[in-house]
Order: structure tokens, then sequence, then C-alpha cells
């Protein structure tokens, strides 16, 4: 794989151990393609996730859009049949072709890769755009992998998706401005509420800070309640994952409301304690957590 500055050529995108390495280097408040999963799903899902990581590695790390362009081209090359030894996108391409997996929901997630680099502050409208197509996809891909394709799941899956990929914006509203000159609440609201910039950088949040936060918090928790449908409509080892993932969205929110909505000065991230317990929650409770605070 060529890209197109040297510190974009890495030769380790030739390794095959490469994704099964990266699934594993970063932190992540959810399970991606865990032991709850049969093998078989999670090898499927490994693949998928380097792919996305390696692709956002090169949009919020490296800040490389030429290395985010060749990585896109090499990929649809891999995918058209064409000549390329890629280990990760041979043994990704391998992966599509066994679930069926559509090649749209992988360039929609590098086209959010690449709007990363253009674009830095959203309205209500263009926030959910962006979602659709750097969260949803993901959903969608799981879904397939594990052998469902149908318009109504996928609707469910994307509210989940969707609610997620929100819930990691608010938890990392701080650091997305102070590193990456990001700020995906939308404007409107940060003028509703009376928060300006300065505020989000501050080390810990202010009354109208707490109050957006707040306001966020409930709009992402109802939004995980109307997804939970999702977890009855499937069946065996996937409503396991999906029961931990969403036990792991509620711990986080009940984390966000027990630091006061204080999201830029204390800890909102799971331990791994915390998260070793959504994982038995997946396999031992089967009624909804209360997204909208207290624990249960």
């Amino acid at each position: 794989m060529v890209l197109s500055s040297p510190a974009s050529a890495d030769r380790s995108l030739q390794d095959p151990r490469h994704y099964l390495a990266l699934a594993q280097r970063h932190y992540e408040n959810f399970p991606v393609g865990s032991w709850l999963l049969p093998r078989a799903a999670r090898l499927h899902l490994r693949r998928i996730y380097a792919f996305a990581r390696t692709a956002d590695d090169l949009a919020d790390e490296r800040r490389d859009a030429a290395a985010l362009a060749a990585f896109r081209r090499d990929f649809l090359r891999h995918v058209q049949g064409q000549a390329g030894d890629v280990a990760l996108f041979v043994d990704l391409v391998a992966t599509m072709h066994a679930c069926d997996l559509e090649p749209e929901l992988f360039t929609d997630l590098l086209d959010a890769f690449a709007q990363d680099l253009e674009q830095g502050r959203y309205d209500e409208p263009g926030l959910f755009d962006y979602c659709s197509r750097s969260a949803d996809p993901v959903g969608r891909l799981v879904l397939r992998v594990c052998g469902y394709r149908d318009a109504a799941l996928d609707a469910l899956s994307d509210r989940i998706c969707t609610a997620l990929q929100l819930l990691n914006h608010l938890q990392d509203v701080g650091s997305d401005l102070r590193d990456r000159d990001r700020i995906y609440l939308p404007q409107e609201d940060l003028h509703r509420f009376g928060v300006g910039e300065a505020q989000l950088r501050a080390a810990s949040a202010d009354p109208p800070v707490r109050a957006l936060v707040r306001h966020w918090a409930d709009r992402i928790a109802g939004e995980f309640a109307a997804g939970w449908p999702l977890v009855d409509a499937v069946s065996g080892r996937l409503r396991w994952e999906l029961r931990a993932i969403l036990r792991g969205a509620a711990a986080v929110l009940r984390r966000i409301r027990s630091v006061d909505f204080d999201v830029l000065g204390r800890r909102t991230q799971l331990g791994k304690l915390a998260r070793l317990g959504t994982v038995l929650g997946g396999l031992c409770l089967r009624r909804p957590p209360r997204f909208g605070g207290g624990a249960r």
C-alpha cells in the first residue's frame, strides 16, 4: 500500500496481524465484536473495526487528507478485484464476500472521516447527517455479519448507533475542541444555553455547560430507549452483545449524571470492572436499563 506522505507509509498495514492488534489498541466504552458473539462473527467484526480504526487514525491522529484518500482508493481497488495485496483489505474483502456487505457502508464511513478533516462546527441537521455516516453503518454491518438484513431493524440500529456517537461527542466535548478544534454539539444549542467556546476549553464545566450537557444526555437517553426493541428483535448471542452495549451506554450516562454533568473536569469513561459488569449484565439481565438515570 502506497500512501502519499512518508508519515503515512506504514508497512505494518501489510502485516496480516495488524487488524487484530488495532482491535485491541484503542480504549472503547462498548464491546466491539466481544466474546459474547460467535468466533466467526468476531473475526469479521474485527476486520471491519480495523478498517474503520485505521482510516479514523489517518483523519484524527495524522490529519492526513491525502493519505485518507489513498486509503480509500486502495480499498476500492481491492473491492473491484484489481491487483492488490494489502492484508487489511484482502481480509476485509473476504469478509464482504462472505457476509454480502455493501461497499457503500464502508465508503460512508470514509466520507465521515474525510469530513472531520474539513468541518469543525455543526448545526443539528448537520450533526445527525454526520452520525448517519460516521456511526450508523457500523450497526448495519454488525446486523449483516450476524445474518440480519431488514429495514426495520436497520432503523432501530441507526437510533442506537447515532446515540452512541452522540454520547462519545458528549464525553469528549472538551478534548475535541482542545485537540482537534471540533465542536459537534449544535451551534444553536450553544447559543440557547449561553455557552461559548472559552467555556468548553475550561478545566471544569460551569452551570451553562452543565445545562447543555444535561439536555443532550436526556436526548441521548431517549434515543437508546427507542432503540432497545432491537434487542428483542434479534436472537442468540447478538442479543447478549446488544444488551451489553446498551448497558454500557446506560452506565456512562449514569456516570455523567453522577459528576453533575461536568464532562470537562471529571472522568466519565468506564473502568475495566464497570465494563465487565456490562458484559455480565448482557448475559444475565433481560430487562432494559434505566437510560434516564438511577441504577438498575
